[in-house]
């Protein structure tokens, strides 16, 4: 099957063959450059040589000091040590005999210092002489050295030219290679952004574009699942910021129903006796009603306000065993036998999460199953890992686990009706209930859901009516891997 990659590849090696050249072509331009440099740097220390002699020379004729003398001699010692070590590079700019005359120059001006007796004119003369010779090398010099850099400023410019058309080339092969199938992919996305699904045709045969090609259609067997978790997600963030605010504003009055009611419950004694019994029993009667409905009224408030909170992240790991006894020892009233609940969780198995939280889950699952007719629950756990999830068969998954993390996989089966098929989408919404209106909140499950997604979890349940119902929870350990 042919491959993008080879095209490609072929591509980026013209490019690279390309780049080498430039690079090469440069690296010379520049070596040159440099030792054009090298050279204006001698001529330039020469030329600074014969300023320093002509110094020391006026300095002399001014003063007659004996050291200025002795100076101007070394100096023009070293002007003949200079010139014979860069005769070649100064040979490419000298004219005619510039260069023997600048030596015989040199050799006379150092014989006339040399002299019993040193005649003025005669050295201001040779001495202007040769720094009149080194300022015209050093001239052409600077001269030579900005034709250099023009040149091959010019054709550093040829040479990207060039290397822009070879990569505007390579560009223009990739796209027909590469872009005309993309384009015909972004077509047929169009519909999938207006929310009509369809599969996606071949548009190459080229293996890159195929295994893309398969990835969306695999993607687009996922997106339903995924849009309705997103939905869900977004349903409860709203109705958590609701639910808080409403919690707030009701939790008042209930208090004071509940503590008129309990105030009437002590006036009725004091009632005049002519009231029938039967009326004041029914009075009482209805009043603890009042009484009963305000404080279970008043226990959703209080829920709804508990998790609306977000508490601390657990500093240490807890051992995942002891939370689980502990909210079996809360439950141990409510079982109806004393083996309804059998767990195998090993002692070594730890969570990074909130103790009361953790329990908070137990709890609400095993009240859930045993309202719903259970009568054996067992919950089991075990270490995994990101490639355990989702389990095999579930019909409903909310959150995903985060792929670098070790974690503990839970599982709480039991032997109950089990979820009908157009309820388990529903089953973690918040007050959805599918019993007696008073028998329940319909708040336990969508509290489980938001507390394992809020430890980093995941949790899924499967179900089958008369089967039993299994909710799998994926919950992160708090070690990367």
């Amino acid at each position: 099957m042919a491959s993008i990659r080879s095209k490609i590849i072929l591509i980026y090696l013209a490019l690279a063959l390309g780049v080498g050249a430039f690079v090469l072509f440069a690296s010379f331009s520049l070596r040159f450059l440099e030792q054009r440099v090298n050279e204006g740097v001698a001529i330039a220390a020469f030329q600074e040589t014969a300023q320093e002699m002509r110094r020391h020379e006026k300095n002399f004729f001014l003063y007659r000091a004996a050291a200025d003398l002795v100076a101007a001699r070394d100096l023009a010692n070293e002007l003949e040590r200079q010139l014979d070590k860069d005769r070649s590079i100064l040979a490419e700019l000298a004219q005619g005999d510039e260069l023997p005359a600048l030596s015989r120059a040199l050799a006379s001006y150092r014989r006339q210092l040399d002299g019993p007796s040193v005649d003025d004119d005669a050295v201001r003369a040779t001495g202007h002489a040769i720094l009149t010779r080194s300022e015209s090398l050093a001239e052409r010099e600077r001269a030579s050295l900005g034709g250099s850099v023009r040149q091959s400023r010019h054709a550093l410019l040829w040479s990207v030219g060039v290397l822009v058309l070879l990569a505007l080339a390579g560009g223009q092969v990739l796209y027909r290679v590469v872009g005309r199938p993309l384009r015909q992919l972004e077509e047929q996305l169009e519909p999938l952004a207006q929310g009509r699904f369809r599969t996606f045709s071949m548009v190459s045969k080229d293996r890159e574009i195929v295994s893309f090609t398969l990835a969306l259609n695999r993607m687009l067997e996922e997106l339903d699942l995924r849009r309705r978790q997103v939905l869900q997600s977004e349903k409860l963030a709203s109705l958590g910021t609701l639910a808080s605010g409403v919690a707030h504003e009701l939790n008042n009055p209930l208090g004071n129903i509940s503590g008129a009611a309990q105030i009437a419950l002590e006036e009725i004694e004091s009632l005049p006796p002519s009231l029938p019994p039967t009326m004041r029993d029914e009075l009482r009667s209805w009043l603890r009603q009042i009484d009963d409905e305000t404080e279970r009224a008043r226990q959703i408030v209080l829920t709804l306000l508990d998790y609306s909170r977000r508490p601390a992240e657990a500093a240490d790991p807890i051992p995942l065993r002891e939370a689980l006894e502990k909210s079996l020892l809360l439950l141990g009233p409510r079982l109806p036998e004393a083996d309804s609940v059998r767990h195998d969780v090993p002692a070594e198995l730890r969570l990074k999460a909130d103790p009361r939280r953790l329990q908070q889950v137990f709890i609400n699952l095993i009240q859930n199953a045993l309202a719903a007719g259970a009568r054996h629950i067992h919950i089991q756990a075990r270490p995994a890992s990101a490639a355990d999830w989702p389990p095999v068969g579930a019909a409903l998954v909310l959150g995903g686990p985060a792929t670098n993390a070790r974690a503990a996989l839970i599982q709480v089966s039991d032997d109950g009706p089990g979820i009908a098929a157009e309820h388990i989408g529903q089953i973690f919404d918040p007050f959805f209930t599918t019993r007696a209106p008073g028998d329940g909140t319909g708040l336990g499950l969508y509290i489980v859901g938001e507390i394992v997604l809020d430890q980093g979890g995941a949790i899924a349940v499967a179900s089958s009516p008369g089967g039993g119902t299994c909710f799998t929870l994926w919950l992160p350990c708090g070690v990367a891997q």
